[in-house]
């Protein structure tokens, strides 16, 4: 019995054992498997995240080579943008400079023209020589240049405008006498007119009004074969009494312009269509700058027109009114003195014949006008108090010379201006018939002078009178004594810088390049070179360095060039120049360099001429 509990306590003892060590392996085998478990969740996770960082290296490598491409592709259409800016300076730079090198012979020798004893008729002719050089070259640097630049980047904010007094019925003769010629030659009248109640003087951007004017009257003349062209201003309004608003009409006879074509035509570039109305309303680029400019003015454009019945184009700018007087003002009181005086008015265009007479109501004259030459000596017959006529030389049945002839006859104290055409010259033969003779369109100050003067007894009635504008004086470098030297290789422009320095008293010295300046200077002293840039050989930036460096005495060196882009003033100003002045050569910015230099010359003279007298005193 003692056995058996021995067994059996042994036996539990075992299966205790058993079963602790059991439940051991059991406990173990489970941490195992849920360690295998988690092992193999942690790898498939790190595989999945390395797979995923894989195919992320692979994106960011093809970013990466995208940028790449992206940032070579950047820096590539840069550098292309560049030249192409470059270029476009270049080709702008030549063109600036081809231009304004012949420009500066026409303008220069119209000046020296003007010096010499011309007639009343031949003083005309020299300074509308001068007004049209001054304009064409305005034309090509604001219309051939800038109208293609504006209109592939018209920004407004870039663009800047002036603000300068202008004398605008000066700005609109000017405009009118830059077509006369064509409009002569067609056929066409072109006819100007200012309303009395518009300012004289108003300040804005003069060249940018030009620009639209030339532009509206270049379609105009070239869809106007036959009939005439006119050019109005008028007030629309006064806006605080400090600022008009005017209107400006351009109106043509010519082909017109269909009304769904009209609609647009300020938005885009009409194309050509097939037939002759198509054809004839492509008016093209200078119709969207046109746009572009009155709305940067704060104005606003506008067209009316049919086919075959003509074009009306109209656009209004609010100026400030200038409070400089104009040349009426100055006039005034000779003005007055024309009250009441009878003046007959012979033209066939009814238009131009309508201007006139309200201008001479505006001067207080009694103008009548006649269609026709018969119509002129019936009126002349049935009143024949008339003080003044104006005729026209190209009228249908009895033309002005003809009517001239008969008054000359029938009244031989009746004085007669005639209104002549440019280019005409039939009057010629019979050119004593009238007391002087005025270029179509007709300047109202010319007008207003030919009248005073006939009045007034200051008009000498022979057309061969001599005139001479005396400009260049030769007391002018006695008052701003300068030793100069002409650094010019062109030969027309030499001829011109010497003669207007020798007519102001000056007896310049002249080199052809950059290389005989510094053989010159080495044996004389002057006080001031005119140094032309493009030269052969050496041109006038090198030769300005090698002055700069070389002399003890410097003489004042002043760019004298037909490089007229932006910046080129800050190439020569660099490069060691003193000043510049761009050709073609303006007289007043010569004179006013010359007495300008000449006195800082002067006043550095009597600054060293007092150092060196003080330290004589001293010693």
């Amino acid at each position: 019995m003692k056995r058996f509990y021995i067994i059996f306590f042994a036996v539990c003892v075992l299966f205790a054992t058993v079963l602790y060590f059991s439940v051991w392996w059991i406990m173990a085998g489970l941490a195992v498997s849920m360690i295998y478990i988690a092992y193999r969740f942690y790898a498939v996770r790190m595989g999945a995240i390395e797979a995923r960082n894989a195919g992320l290296e692979v994106q960011v490598e093809a970013l990466h080579v995208q940028l790449d491409s992206s940032i070579l592709k950047e820096q590539r259409t840069t550098r292309e943008v560049g030249q192409i800016k470059e270029a476009r300076q270049q080709l702008m730079a030549i063109l600036s400079h081809e231009i304004r090198t012949p420009m500066n012979g026409i303008m220069g020798m119209s000046i020296l023209l003007s010096e010499t004893p011309l007639t009343k008729e031949q003083g005309d002719y020299a300074a509308t020589i001068r007004t049209c050089s001054e304009t064409l070259l305005m034309r090509v640097n604001d219309i051939l240049v800038n109208d293609i630049l504006q209109f592939v980047k018209f920004d407004q904010n870039g663009v800047q405008l002036e603000n300068k007094d202008f004398d605008l019925r000066n700005c609109i003769d000017e405009v009118l006498e830059m077509f006369s010629m064509k409009t002569a030659a067609a056929g066409v009248e072109l006819i100007g007119s200012i309303d009395p109640d518009v300012p004289e003087q108003v300040t804005g951007d003069s060249r940018k009004l030009r620009q639209v004017l030339m532009n509206l009257l270049e379609n105009s003349v070239r869809f106007t074969v036959k009939g005439e062209i006119f050019v109005g201003v008028h007030l629309l309004r006064t806006l605080d009494n400090s600022k008009a608003e005017l209107s400006f009409e351009v109106r043509d006879t010519g082909a017109g312009i269909p009304a769904v074509r009209a609609e647009q035509i300020f938005n885009g570039i009409p194309g050509k269509e097939s037939g002759d109305a198509g054809a004839e309303d492509s008016k093209g680029l200078g119709l969207v700058i046109c746009k572009k400019l009155v709305e940067m003015m704060d104005g606003w454009i506008a067209v009316q027109s049919e086919p075959k019945r003509g074009s009306t184009f109209t656009f209004a700018i609010p100026f400030p009114i200038s409070q400089r007087p104009g040349s009426d003002h100055l006039q005034r009181d000779l003005i007055a003195s024309l009250k009441n005086k009878h003046v007959l008015i012979v033209d066939d265009n009814p238009t131009s014949r309508d201007v006139l007479l309200k201008q001479l109501l505006h001067w207080k004259l009694l103008p009548v006008g006649a269609g026709s030459g018969e119509q002129a000596l019936s009126l002349l017959a049935s009143d024949p108090g008339f003080d003044l006529v104006l005729t026209d030389l190209d009228m249908p049945g009895m033309d002005g010379v003809l009517m001239a002839k008969t008054i000359r006859e029938k009244y031989p104290a009746m004085p007669v201006i005639l209104m002549n055409s440019p280019g005409d010259d039939r009057y010629q033969q019979d050119s004593e018939l009238f007391i002087s003779v005025l270029t179509r369109p007709v300047r109202q100050y010319m007008l207003r002078d030919h009248i005073l003067g006939i009045f007034a007894h200051s008009l000498n009635p022979l057309p061969d009178k001599q005139l001479t504008m005396n400009l260049l004086s030769v007391e002018f470098s006695t008052q701003y004594p300068l030793h100069i030297l002409i650094a010019e290789d062109n030969l027309i422009n030499q001829k011109i810088a010497v003669k207007i320095l020798t007519k102001l008293g000056y007896q310049p010295a002249l080199a052809r390049n950059g290389k005989e300046v510094l053989e010159m200077v080495s044996h004389e002293h002057y006080d001031m070179i005119l140094m032309d840039v493009q030269m052969p050989e050496m041109d006038g930036f090198e030769a300005t360095r090698m002055l700069r460096s070389c002399l003890e005495i410097q003489p004042v060196i002043i760019a004298m060039t037909a490089n007229a882009m932006q910046g080129d003033r800050n190439d020569c100003i660099q490069a060691g120049m003193d000043d510049y002045i761009s050709k073609p050569i303006s007289m007043k910015e010569l004179l006013a360099q010359l007495e300008k230099w000449a006195l800082v010359i002067k006043s550095k003279k009597q600054t060293t001429l007092l150092q060196n007298t003080t330290r004589q005193i001293i010693g």
